[in-house]
């Protein structure tokens, strides 16, 4: 039996209460070696070791909170298997099939395996019928066919909310968040938000220091932060609609020179919403720039990080190489500038005619204004 303790340094505290490790047993028939590594705090990932199977292989690890640790195959025809493994966790078993048990953490772990596999395996056979089919005289099979698929899918996606709801705190929970139908992700954050939160609250309370938890915090604060700013965008592209007064903010000029733009000051006016990387738009404002005076314009680019490098010198170069006339305004925040919450931008070009600093138009081709 293999000790991985003094490998795992950097997981194991020397406070760790814990007398005797964990025991995961390898019941594989195949021969090879294993990296084995385990999530970062951060959502990186960090191989602690490497791991030779030679056959009824036993290892033994420690750790004081929970963690997932992962085998991924280096040699050999080996699965790739998941463990979540915890002060309390005692012995764990990998089948010859690669599916692991031990208890309510890894049963979970080996039966998501075994649905990803399930789900493989009917693609391939729906596939593999789909490709018999040679004329359209057989739509009406083919019909049936996708029904078949999507009725299998709703299955699969509610078997895992039905478990995130019913156990959410389970860090093996976890993974279901890769699990993906086709190109499709079976959960959304959008969608299925609430239940999401919920296991975010359960883990944190069950393991506030696991870095597997910690990581998870992380990303479902990041997937919030664009749940409200995407709601807040819906909801002023609806607000600031004919007939509204346009909002008032500061933004930037090109030399950084801080602008207030003030409703009442747009008597004529139109506001363009724009960026540098937007060759539609920048192919109407040029055309525009080439036919008319543009001393009643006022650009708001939407350029910024971290989708440009060097936000600034583009945006003033497209400026220049464009001839583009009116005032240039930004505040560089890119897909979260305050120019795409504040006005609600879905799309670009966006374009609003503002008279008496009321909005009498909002349209997305320049020739509607």
């Amino acid at each position: 039996m293999r000790k991985l303790w003094g490998l795992l340094a950097g997981l194991v505290l020397a406070s760790c209460t814990q007398e005797e490790g964990s025991l995961i047993r390898f019941e594989l028939e195949e021969t090879g070696s294993y990296a084995v590594q385990y999530r970062e705090a951060d959502g990186t990932f960090t191989v602690m070791d490497s791991l030779e199977i030679m056959g009824s292989d036993v290892f033994e690890v420690t750790f004081d909170t929970l963690q997932m640790i992962s085998f991924l195959p280096l040699d050999g025809e080996l699965p790739v298997v998941h463990a979540v493994v915890g002060p309390n966790t005692q012995e764990l078993t990998i089948s010859k099939d690669g599916f692991i048990s031990g208890d309510a953490e890894n049963n979970w772990l080996g039966t998501q395996r075994k649905m990803q596999l399930d789900l493989i395996a009917l693609i391939d056979s729906l596939d593999a019928i789909k490709s018999t089919y040679k004329d359209s005289t057989t739509f009406k099979g083919l019909r049936t066919i996708d029904s078949v698929f999507f009725a299998y899918a709703d299955g699969y996606r509610q078997r895992i909310l039905d478990s995130l709801v019913a156990a959410p705190g389970r860090l093996s929970n976890l993974m279901t968040v890769y699990h993906r139908i086709g190109q499709n992700p079976v959960l959304e954050y959008g969608v299925d938000r609430e239940v999401l939160r919920g296991v975010n609250d359960a883990l944190t309370e069950l393991a506030p220091a696991s870095n597997d938890v910690l990581a998870f915090n992380m990303w479902v604060e990041e997937f919030e932060e664009t749940y409200v700013f995407t709601a807040k965008v819906a909801e002023n592209a609806q607000k600031f609609s004919v007939g509204s007064p346009f909002p008032e903010f500061a933004l930037e000029t090109p030399q950084g020179e801080l602008v207030s733009l003030e409703r009442m000051s747009l008597e004529n006016h139109v506001v363009a919403i724009w960026a540098s990387w937007c060759v539609e738009c920048r192919n109407e404002l040029r055309s525009v720039a080439k036919e008319h005076p543009m001393d009643n314009w006022i650009l708001l680019s939407i350029d910024g990080l971290p989708q440009q490098r060097s936000p600034l010198g583009e945006w003033y170069e497209a400026i220049v190489t464009d001839d583009l006339g009116g005032q240039h305004l930004s505040d560089l925040g890119g897909s979260r500038s305050v120019i795409i919450e504040t006005l609600g931008v879905q799309e670009m070009p966006l374009y609003f005619k503002v008279e008496n600093g009321i909005i009498t138009k909002r349209v997305s081709r320049v020739d509607d204004l």
